[in-house]
């Protein structure tokens, strides 16, 4: 028995405690002339150098102190900057203490303190130097016992505090916030800790990274390598997209609740990990859907702080009824990692492997199955110098191993229009697999075998990569009514390539790509084709696939929207670039006509819609070459009605039909093209080109000819046109010349051999209308004419010769609303030279006004067929041509 303790127990004890009580109340000395005597009683319990701004006591509900500035600083080796820093403090003391004569900090509680955790650059954390600096010092447990004289380590508590990491002098941005701190001694040789904080990183605003909660117990040793330690980890409810970004600076596009748990348990040189991760509902970020996909794995393995290594590696992950497995060690000292690690894959579903697929990869098919099992096995080491001096020693890393998937069968159901599902299923048999390392950039010595030159050649037509990859196949893949084609490819971390070579249907190929997920437009074609394509892509970005290569199409029928009239290609060359498809050597037949050139489309855009009002941003280019060519041709194959509607309606294919017309728009009013384009013969109505080429350009629906040319009765035409059919009504210009035109086959299209002659001009016409009708009544422009060496057979001029030989007979004819206008028309004949004026129209024929040199001047009224000629006189003839213009005046008023 204790003689204080008997003191304490008597009435004269409790007296003079309540006394002491009363004093401290009623006169509260100064309290801050403790602060050094505080400050070195915190900084001996830790063994770091304490400073405090200002202290006040507090009584009640236990007597202590409220610290304000507390400053805990680090060992210098590792910082310069305080590792603890607190504004507010409060610290309980041992009340025994004071009775001792000794001042005894009992709990010290921070409140949003800020924490700073340093490793150095020899791999060591101040926290640890503290703790092993504190296993040296004998102190007595937190909770020590009434009887206990030695000081007691104190209860550590911080509230809602944030950890920072530094590497060295660099801090980073990973940081722990509102955490709730607790560091105590559990008994003579034992100490306990506990964190509960979330993760974030100062350079982000993560905002769903999970809680972290961490509970640890170590004890007393000689030296920290040989310290006992416990601790468990859980990470729960973090977001697989926010942690990835957390981790690694970037967010990967992947969604999911992560759950991590771990035991760590032994000392730094011998620790026994083990751990269980689990992601739920995992995604791509893009992709949503009602399957939960749940991925789940545990390790476990020893694992030695002083040297980095991890030995007796072990990760196991259940894979529907198989397992993949995980087995090797690690050596994380190194900047350049030594391993040894094995993976296998024991009868791994396919269906689980498609399954992650339709989460991972945007158009794969809802309702894709696959059969077949997963076996395989590879291995992967390295066993090299820390820092390789030069590229020769990373022939040290080697990889090996084989697998297979055996019995795959891949099927999609797919709705046929009759309302029935069909099943589009792809065999491949046996898909054989083999792990390839790395490209050496030194040959080995020795000369190349002809088995080594023919792996290589293969390697190079398959475009594998230098890096490590898995190759896959070649395989024989069966697609119904095609013979075997061959398929394989390659899957890299970097990203992956496919290849198809050989002959296929096209039904067959659309089956694939459908089965595949492989975005693509599908006609409704029958034919053949030999592939050689590949399909490639990186993982990094969600990137889509590309398709590169050739098809070579053989007798291919395919019918498009927007066209009566199935398209027949006898052959053609298709080219898969990165940016363009390309069709050339192009031999097909559309209807009568037979089309020989090329196409090229730009890769990545929108393709051309049936809608009008879908703007798209492909522009085609071409440059077509067809023998023959007509409007009734073009009535054919693009006006649901040819046969009641004319050829220029072909882009209004919707107007006056029936409502139950599904046609719609027009295709060809959401394409942007341009090319030149060669027709061996034109013919339109009665009339028939021949030699024409021209630049065409395609808007929308306006349609530009730029350098028409072509052969035109007996002559040559040569201008530029646009028709816009993009509103109503369509709009139409052109401008350019014609030459040697023969009047005599005018005449015979006309069915009235009214003219003969040849004749040259130039014209400007203007002109709207959605029928020929409309366009000759709403047109305008003008024509500068010239006739030669012809005759008007119907004109009989008294004293003439019959019929009336025209030696030379030009002017300018302007059309105005569909009414033609001749002013200062000159015509040089045998018996003289006539000035020619007046007015003719389709409705009321024309009303003209001959006037020779001689002063005698004669009308010409009636029409072609049935021309009137009548002598006047010259007043009367002055006097015709003025009515005759007022006339023509009040004609062409709107």
């Amino acid at each position: 028995m204790f003689p204080g303790s008997n003191f304490l127990r008597s009435r004269r004890g409790v007296a003079a405690v309540a006394a002491l009580l009363l004093i401290l109340f009623l006169f509260r000395p100064g309290v801050y002339r403790l602060r050094n005597r505080i400050a070195t009683s915190i900084g001996s319990a830790l063994g770091r150098r304490v400073a405090l701004d200002n202290v006040r006591l507090h009584l009640l509900p236990r007597p202590g102190f409220d610290l304000e500035g507390l400053v805990i600083y680090d060992d210098p080796s590792f910082s310069a900057e305080p590792m603890i820093r607190a504004q507010d403090v409060s610290a309980a003391i041992r009340f025994r203490s004071l009775l001792r004569g000794r001042l005894e900090i009992a709990t010290l509680s921070a409140t949003e303190p800020s924490i700073n955790l340093v490793r150095s650059n020899e791999g060591r954390w101040n926290l640890a130097s503290l703790l092993e600096r504190n296993a040296q010092i004998p102190a007595a447990p937190t909770a020590k016992g009434v009887y206990e004289r030695r000081p007691a380590f104190p209860y550590l508590e911080a509230g809602h505090a944030r950890i920072n990491f530094k590497l060295g002098q660099t801090k980073k941005s990973y940081a722990l916030m509102d955490a709730d701190v607790a560091l105590w001694q559990d008994s003579e040789n034992s100490w306990s800790a506990r964190i509960k904080a979330a993760p974030v990183r100062t350079d982000f605003n993560l905002t769903d990274t999970g809680l972290l909660q961490i509970n640890a117990t170590w004890q007393r040793a000689t030296s920290l390598r040989l310290t006992p330690v416990q601790f468990t980890v859980q990470w729960q409810n973090g977001q697989l997209g926010q942690i990835t970004k957390l981790l690694s600076g970037k967010d990967g596009g992947w969604r999911g609740g992560v759950n991590f748990a771990a035991n760590v348990s032994g000392t730094p040189e011998a620790l026994m990990i083990e751990s269980q991760t689990a992601i739920n509902g995992f995604h791509r970020y893009d992709i949503v859907g009602s399957e939960n996909v749940r991925l789940a794995t545990a390790c476990s393995g020893g694992y030695n702080a002083v040297t980095s290594t991890l030995a007796d590696l072990l990760c196991e992950s259940p894979v529907g009824g198989g397992t993949l497995r995980l087995r090797g060690a690690l050596s994380l000292v190194a900047q350049v990692p030594n391993y040894d690690l094995r993976l296998e894959a024991e009868k791994v579903p396919l269906t689980s492997v498609v399954r992650l697929l339709r989460q991972a990869k945007k158009q794969i098919p809802a309702d894709l199955t696959a059969s077949g099992l997963l076996n395989a096995e590879f291995h992967a080491t390295r066993n090299g110098p820390p820092v390789p001096e030069d590229a020769r020693l990373e022939l040290l890393a080697h990889s090996s191993g084989t697998g297979a998937a055996t019995n795959v069968r891949v099927a999609s159901r797919l709705s046929s229009n009759a309302g029935n599902a069909e099943t589009d299923e792809v065999a491949f048999g046996t898909i054989p697999l083999a792990l390839v390392a790395a490209d050496s950039p030194v040959a080995k010595p020795g000369r190349p075998t002809k088995r080594s030159k023919t792996k290589e050649k293969e390697q190079e037509k398959n475009q594998e990569p230098a890096e490590t990859h898995l190759r896959i196949g070649p395989v024989a893949l069966a697609m119904n009514d095609s013979a075997p084609v061959n398929a394989g490819g390659w899957i890299s971390v970097a990203g992956y390539s496919l290849f198809l070579r050989g002959d296929v249907e096209l039904k067959d190929m659309f089956r694939l790509e459908n089965v595949m997920g492989l975005p693509a437009a599908r006609p409704a074609a029958e034919g053949s084709a030999r592939l050689d394509v590949t399909v490639s892509g990186p993982w990094q970005g969600f990137a889509a696939p590309a398709a590169v290569g050739t098809a070579q199409l053989r007798n291919v029928r395919a019918e498009m929207h927007g066209l009566n009239t199935p398209i027949e290609i006898a052959s053609a060359t298709i080219a898969l670039d990165p940016d363009a498809v390309r069709m050339d050597k192009i031999s097909a037949r559309m209807g009568s006509t037979h089309w020989s050139g090329e196409v090229t489309a730009p890769r990545h855009c929108a393709a051309p819609a049936a809608v009008a009002s879908i703007t798209p941003t492909c522009v085609f280019q071409f440059d077509l070459t067809a023998d023959q060519l007509s409007t009734g041709d073009l009535a054919e194959w693009f006006t649901p009605h040819p046969a009641k509607r004319p050829w220029y309606r072909i882009l209004n294919s919707n107007s006056n039909s029936s409502s139950n017309d599904s046609l719609g728009s027009s295709p060809l009013l959401a394409i942007q093209a341009h090319g030149n384009l060669h027709v061996g013969r034109f013919g339109l109505k009665k009339v028939s080109a021949t030699q024409v080429a021209t630049q065409v350009e395609v808007d929308r629906g306006k349609i530009t000819l730029t350098a028409l040319r072509g052969q035109l009765l007996e002559g040559t035409h040569q201008g530029n046109w646009i028709v816009d059919m993009s509103d109503r009504p369509m709009r139409y210009h052109g401008t350019g010349t014609l030459q040697d035109i023969s009047l005599a086959q005018v005449g015979t299209l006309m069915n009235d051999d009214w003219i003969s002659g040849t004749a040259a001009g130039n014209f400007d016409l203007d002109g709207s209308g959605d029928s020929f009708r409309q366009v000759l009544e709403r047109s305008d422009g003008k024509l500068q004419f010239v006739m030669r060496n012809g005759s008007l057979p119907h004109i009989e001029i008294p004293g003439s010769p019959v019929p009336l030989p025209v030696h030379r007979f030009a002017g300018e004819l302007r059309l105005k609303k569909g009414a033609w206008e001749l002013s200062a028309g000159r015509l040089e004949s045998r018996d003289g030279t006539y000035q020619v004026s007046g007015t003719a129209s389709p409705g009321s024929g024309f009303d003209f006004v001959l006037t020779r040199g001689d002063e005698q001047s004669w009308t010409l009224t009636g029409t072609l067929a049935k021309p009137h000629v009548a002598p006047v006189g010259h007043r009367e003839a002055n006097r015709t041509e003025a009515k005759r213009v007022e006339a023509g005046a009040e004609a062409v008023k709107p």
